[in-house]
């Protein structure tokens, strides 16, 4: 029986892919660092597709991640994917940029987690929940939210997060360890939208997180 090869893709903030197959086992997976330029994502994405042992011809389905976040990040993964999918009628899944860092972080301190994604002038996108595409909050206001019961997730150590560490007790850094196979079967099971980026969405969301 043929193996089931399944491409995750998200570039909205650092670089991550990954194949998984059927059973939602990890069989590659690359992490790029913020600022990464994606003028190569074909030959990568080949290079992990070669790495699980497989190739373009061979894929099955395709989970994208559709914002909030980098406009060009969003703007490349998207029609990369679509790219690939569509052509073949392979069936393509979106999820927003906060179910690589909600479903990956592994503390257990805080009852309520809160992803963080850098945007620009001091900005960030956050979110609480997988289904939802976020708010923009600012320095100021995720403080608030500070307590211990609380765990800040972002999906890197950059610069525009540093004065958020200082407020968090409880801080989990992605990075590299995104958890692939929970985020390719919540990307199968979730509604998002795989052909429409959600970063339009949040250009004039002013609504606070509670």
């Amino acid at each position: 029986m043929n193996r089931s090869l399944n491409l995750v893709l998200d570039l909205s903030f650092a670089g991550f892919a990954a194949v998984v197959d059927g059973a939602d086992n990890d069989l590659a997976t690359d992490w790029r660092s913020p600022g990464a330029r994606y003028d190569d994502v074909g030959d990568w994405i080949e290079g992990l597709l070669r790495q699980a042992g497989g190739a373009f011809s061979e894929l099955d389905s395709i989970a994208v991640g559709v914002g909030p976040g980098s406009f060009t990040g969003i703007r490349i993964a998207m029609a990369f994917a679509q790219g690939l999918a569509l052509p073949r009628n392979l069936p393509l899944y979106g999820f927003n940029s906060f179910a690589p860092l909600l479903l990956s972080c592994e503390s257990k301190l805080g009852d309520r987690h809160i992803a963080v994604i850098p945007s620009n002038a001091g900005r960030f996108y956050a979110s609480s929940d997988l289904h939802e595409t976020g708010v923009m909050a600012g320095t100021e206001e995720l403080l608030r939210l500070a307590n211990p019961e609380t765990t800040l997730i972002i999906p890197a150590r950059v610069t525009q997060v540093e004065a958020l560490l200082t407020g968090f007790s409880d801080v989990h850094i992605i990075e590299g360890k995104v958890n692939a196979t929970r985020l390719a079967k919540h990307a199968r099971e979730s509604n998002f939208d795989a052909l429409r980026p959600h970063y339009l969405q949040l250009s004039a969301a002013e609504t606070k997180i509670t």
